[in-house]
């Protein structure tokens, strides 16, 4: 099961909720070391409310939550309102991921899209003028690896409730 830790923050100013989730934007923190508390300091610094990401994947494979995933990100301007943004803590114009942050970031967007299906990922660079999240970031390795983990918990759902079906006397129904 997904593991995230869940950090309690104190906001410059109340959070907004998004209207809508139409992709997911991936980003790298452009340093190494960072915790998630250092960068909701960082962007509290820039005159945001907080922490701008819903998530923060570090190196060692720990998954933080950031802002809630209902609310308004501060991560990619003229998104913000209809995306989950994903940090990756590292330079990645420099630096390759490690395996246990790139499975702990699978895992992560696997879970995001179990839960809302067919949502597309982008890269900061997709939607801002940017470099992020830096050219040595493995961008398809990673949604290949999501769009897989999440195909086989599909099937493996629909396995389930099938085998549930046949258990279940012909004539049940929800109103029984």
């Amino acid at each position: 099961t997904m593991h995230i830790h869940e950090e309690t923050y104190h906001w410059n100013s109340p959070l907004k909720t998004r209207g809508a989730t139409r992709a997911v934007i991936l980003h790298h923190a452009a340093a190494d070391g960072a915790s998630a508390q250092d960068i909701h300091r960082q962007h509290q610094n820039n005159g945001w409310s907080g922490i701008g990401y819903h998530y923060y994947v570090r190196k060692t494979g720990e998954v933080f939550r950031g802002r809630p995933e209902h609310a308004v990100g501060t991560h990619a301007a003229g998104r913000n309102g209809d995306t989950i943004g994903v940090c990756f803590e590292g330079n990645f114009q420099h630096d390759t991921m490690p395996p246990a942050q790139f499975a702990a970031g699978a895992a992560l967007l696997a879970n995001i899209l179990t839960r809302c299906p067919g949502l597309p990922l982008l890269r900061h660079r997709d939607v801002c003028q940017t470099a992020c999240p830096g050219q040595h970031f493995p961008f398809e390795a990673l949604k290949e690896e999501a769009e897989m983990t999440q195909e086989r918990f599909n099937e493996m759902a629909g396995r389930w409730l099938e085998s549930l079906g046949k258990l279940l006397p012909s004539d049940w129904s929800a109103e029984a």
